[in-house]
């Protein structure tokens, strides 16, 4: 587990954003609004293939997603922290 850089730590809970402008894209639409736990902090990635400055810090976050019919169904998705809240702040959104 990173111990690098960023606001979160392993067992946190957080919310994703709803929105993010000009945020990281690939953030699933099916996950904005959804609150889960943040299993692993990779810390800041550098892709400069892909983007020109790091990426904020990034994630591994589960969520439960129980379907009526398996309680413990989950969803595991990196994400960055641009698109993080801390879970019991209810205002805090596509504000960075």
């Amino acid at each position: 587990m990173s111990e690098g850089p960023g606001r979160f730590r392993v067992g946190d809970r957080v919310r994703v954003r709803t929105e993010v402008p000009n945020g990281n894209p690939r953030t699933p639409g099916y996950l904005r609004d959804m609150t889960g736990t943040v299993l692993l902090r990779h810390g800041i990635v550098d892709n400069p293939l892909d983007h020109h400055d790091a990426y904020p810090p990034l994630y591994s976050v589960v969520f439960e997603l129980p379907d009526g019919r398996n309680p413990h169904d989950e969803v595991l998705a990196d994400l960055h922290e641009e698109w993080l809240t801390d879970a019991t702040d209810r205002d805090d959104d596509a504000a960075g």
